[in-house]
């Protein structure tokens, strides 16, 4: 599973690459839930490599994929063999070669992700994990090493990320700037906005990131699906981190909700999360 997974995100990935350095910007073929949800012709393109390989190595297995679901909510997960591909998570970065993109993949088998893979291709990284086998980072710098996320306990010594998202209206913008004011007031290090739930998730497993989270929700149509966030949840539990329900309705990340929380420690964990539904009220 795991070794389809990583040939699909690097054949995913020579498809951008060659892209990325053709031309200096990539053409928009269209939007999906407003007009900065952008899709190119590369988005379709990779998704289509990466499931044909999933499919011609595993035929049956239902694939999840972020092109091609429409932009309603998804059936639910079953016990059943499952794939998600997200082709180039980061797509508005890859429009702009802003070089923070990447190919995620994740197989799930009983609700719960199994294998896991993370490929950013301009930085030839490619972070994995298996449930149970830990996480690694192949690159052509540093070879192949187990990831280990940070021992940070407090916002003082921590970089967080955080995400604007796709929405402009009001409620969402509350949303975002209270929580970034919350942060801020409490002290936190340094804060980042690099626009990729996979790597962001991958960067706290790695130590390169303390923290990452997104808000969203079914209701207002916002917020990262389960192909950006079901891989870097096996990759951060398997580097020792930790990831939660944002939204506070069930202590883990869920796989079929809009919102995505990963920290390297339980006590970081808390720490923010407390201020983040401090500051949502404001924001409603």
């Amino acid at each position: 599973v795991l070794a389809t997974a990583k040939h699909a995100a690097r054949e995913a990935g020579a498809v951008i690459r060659q892209a990325w350095w053709a031309s200096a910007r990539s053409d928009v073929k269209e939007t999906k839930s407003n007009a900065v949800d952008l899709v190119t012709e590369t988005d379709q393109k990779c998704e289509d490599i990466v499931s044909k390989l999933i499919s011609k190595a595993f035929p049956g297995n239902r694939i999840i994929g972020e092109e091609t679901c429409d932009s309603g909510k998804y059936d639910a997960l079953t016990d059943a063999p499952t794939w998600t591909i997200d082709p180039i998570d980061g797509t508005t970065n890859f429009v702009h070669r802003f070089p923070q993109s990447c190919v995620i993949i994740a197989y799930i088998e009983n609700k719960e992700p199994c294998a896991a893979v993370i490929y950013d291709p301009v930085a030839d990284e490619l972070f994995s994990a298996t449930k149970g086998g830990g996480a690694f980072l192949e690159s052509p710098q540093a070879g192949t090493v187990r990831l280990k996320a940070s021992d940070a306990q407090a916002l003082a010594t921590s970089v967080v990320s955080m995400e604007v998202g796709y929405g402009r209206d009001e409620q969402s913008v509350a949303l975002v700037t209270g929580a970034l004011a919350g942060i801020l007031r409490s002290g936190v290090r340094s804060i980042r906005m690099a626009g990729s739930t996979g790597l962001n998730m991958a960067y706290v497993a790695a130590g390169r990131l303390n923290a990452t989270f997104e808000h969203g929700d079914w209701q207002r149509g916002r917020g990262p699906k389960i192909w950006d966030f079901s891989a870097g949840k096996l990759i951060v539990a398997e580097a020792g981190g930790v990831t939660r329900d944002l939204l506070g309705v069930q202590a883990d990340l869920d796989l079929m909700g809009r919102s995505q929380f990963s920290a390297c420690t339980p006590e970081l964990a808390e720490e923010i999360l407390a201020i983040l539904r401090a500051a949502a009220p404001a924001a409603s």
